[in-house]
């Protein structure tokens, strides 16, 4: 006799109360129900129940026999029901926000990779810069560079990166190189809007963790522009090299304070739940899959 059949009849007759009602559930009669737990305390070699003709109780042994039961179908269940899922292509519709920048230069072509290997899934996307509060707004995955904002979220990293200073050949001409984080103070600096605090930038190095107070004439809600910005001569900027990757292999940027740099990641972040839902579950898998060697990876000596 399976062994895992008879503690599971074990467990229904425990959650139903009576052999009677477990034997209904299982489509069994209620005699072989009995026998299978007389059959299961034999093998063990305890008793679990006492039996009455008003009720059932358990003993301490059958007690603590139920609850690891209880987990083991449990695993079980889930199990068979992820196995199930996974033969199922994902439907409906998917809800996704993406940072502009990163949207543009790298998430769209994995997107459509994605969209053409489950092309019954819908994908909404919005393009934002702000963290979107994905419960609130209905979202159900969003991706994200550096903070990952409401610690109730699940978050899976993709990637790894740097946040970097560089300025183009031609502001540096113009305004010198900073050699240490503390000259940043004087130079004309790209303000990021989203930042929690755009005029301070924090820089990891030979000495530590190092703060600045910086300043410029120029913020602004796309990180993009600020590159775009720094390429046309107007500051020094300080955003993630992924973003920066082309203009740097190119020359049109360069990169100052080379020891110094500030750690950051690249996330699938999505909201709690007790079962996933199969169209988050598949879009998240494929990214981690596809991300192992970031895409901007050969355009960053």
């Amino acid at each position: 006799m399976n062994r895992l059949f008879e503690a599971e009849v074990f467990v229904r007759v425990v959650e139903d109360g009576s052999l009677t009602a477990a034997a209904r559930r299982l489509g069994m009669t209620t005699s072989y129900a009995s026998k299978l737990v007389t059959r299961l305390e034999e093998r063990l070699g305890a008793r679990l129940v006492i039996r009455t003709t008003r009720k059932l109780t358990l003993t301490d042994t059958g007690r603590s026999y139920y609850e690891r039961c209880t987990e083991a179908i449990r695993g079980l269940e889930e199990a068979e029901r992820m196995a199930t899922e996974e033969q199922q292509a994902p439907r409906g519709t998917l809800r996704l926000t993406v940072p502009n920048a990163f949207g543009s230069l790298y998430a769209m072509g994995l997107l459509a990779e994605f969209k053409a290997r489950f092309p019954e899934l819908t994908l909404e996307l919005a393009f934002l810069d702000r963290q979107v509060d994905l419960i609130g707004e209905g979202f159900d995955v969003a991706l994200r560079i550096g903070e990952l904002g409401d610690p109730r979220l699940i978050a899976r990293r993709l990637a790894s990166t740097d946040r970097i200073v560089m300025a183009s050949p031609s502001y540096l001409e113009r305004a010198g190189t900073p050699r240490e984080p503390e000259d940043l103070a004087g130079h004309e600096c790209l303000l990021y809007a989203h930042h929690a605090a755009p005029g301070r930038w924090k820089v990891q190095g030979p000495r530590g963790v190092v703060e600045v107070d910086v300043a410029g004439h120029l913020v602004a809600n796309h990180a993009m522009m600020l590159v775009e910005a720094a390429r046309q001569g107007l500051g020094l900027v300080f955003v993630p090299v992924l973003l920066a990757a082309a203009e740097l292999h190119a020359g049109r940027l360069r990169r100052v304070l080379a020891p110094w740099h500030w750690p950051t990641g690249v996330f699938a972040v999505y909201p709690p739940a007790p079962r996933v839902p199969a169209k988050t579950r598949v879009l998240v898998d494929f990214l981690v899959e596809r991300m192992r060697v970031p895409p901007w990876a050969g355009l960053i000596a």
